[in-house]
């Protein structure tokens, strides 16, 4: 659960990674709703178990073995999660971990860099999310330093002010507000791999035409993953892509890509992070993936399963 969407994924894991990938995801907007209102709300609550109660009745569909549920930055700032937490476990079974920033920090990184960093090679992962980013840098699969910063697609829109689309006054001043909190983000050794995940991250190559949008539909079912786990996209492509997002309203955008509005709407905030994120670094390029947080989860689930630790430099976890 983040704080733009609820995302399901099912996966087999293998020696050659996360296999079988059949994924739903539904747009909710919680962090909207807390930071608009102070809370989630019953409402909010009951939409939200209701989405959940659905994912866990696929995901028990599909037999799996072990099941974990998280939430992220808007369950952590919302006065009233514990209500949702309750609710969800009345109605399911099955209990939601609100994740410290850390542990989704770490879960992240393991996320996207398994089955894709070799051992003893830096990375920098950063997760763009609607309502906070997590940077953190490592080797292999073993983070070394991260932070957690109060900086989202959805929050930086709010924070600007943002029209749709951008003034050109909105424009300098979010690009200028990311840069300055950015300065947080850790730069203890070479970042080696940049990699994003988070929804921007894995939407640029729809913006940028190289791929299709995931597939939607008025009720919440299960479809696989297609295309290349991680896709390269060079300073030129973000910044045609920013372009894009800031020239075009929301529903111009839609209209173009075949994003949804909501999603669409929040791709200007997120990619102006993500440039941030190619200036601190000095990167030439970024590596978009959907690996990430989900990714960590099940990875973690299965070691705990085999009682080996989380974030080993082995193939798989099994």
């Amino acid at each position: 659960m983040g704080s733009n969407t609820v995302h399901l994924l099912v996966a087999t894991l293998d020696p050659h990674g996360l296999t079988e990938r059949l994924h739903a995801v539904e747009m909710v907007n919680l962090g909207h709703e807390v930071t608009a209102n102070g809370k989630l709300g019953e409402a909010v609550i009951g939409r939200a178990a209701d989405i959940l109660a659905q994912m866990i009745a696929l995901a028990r569909g599909e037999r799996v073995e072990a099941m974990g549920l998280v939430a992220t930055e808007a369950i952590r700032n919302a006065p009233d999660s514990k209500q949702l937490v309750e609710v969800v476990r009345r109605r399911t079974g099955e209990t939601i971990r609100v994740l410290t920033g850390e542990a989704e920090a770490r879960l992240s990184y393991l996320g996207a860099t398994a089955f894709k960093v070799p051992a003893g090679q830096p990375a920098t992962v950063a997760d763009v999310g609607g309502g906070s980013t997590e940077v953190v840098q490592g080797r292999g699969t073993r983070p070394r330093n991260g932070t957690s910063l109060k900086l989202g697609s959805d929050q930086l829109l709010g924070l600007v002010g943002a029209a749709d689309p951008f003034s050109e006054r909105q424009r300098v001043h979010a690009a200028a507000r990311v840069s300055m909190i950015l300065e947080a983000v850790p730069r203890d050794e070479e970042p080696g791999l940049l990699i994003a995940t988070g929804g921007t991250a894995s939407n640029v190559p729809v913006m940028l035409g190289s791929r299709v949008p995931s597939e939607s539909s008025p009720v919440i079912s299960l479809h696989p993953e297609s295309g290349d786990a991680w896709t390269v996209v060079s300073r030129g492509d973000m910044d045609r892509a920013l372009e894009l997002a800031m020239s075009m309203s929301s529903a111009e955008l839609s209209g173009s890509t075949g994003l949804s509005l909501k999603r669409s709407r929040l791709m200007a905030g997120g990619l102006v992070i993500l440039a941030g994120l190619l200036d601190r670094y000095q990167a030439p390029a970024l590596t978009v993936t959907e690996r990430g947080l989900r990714d960590g989860v099940l990875l973690a689930l299965a070691a705990a399963r085999n009682r080996q630790p989380v974030g080993s430099d082995r193939s798989s976890p099994t």
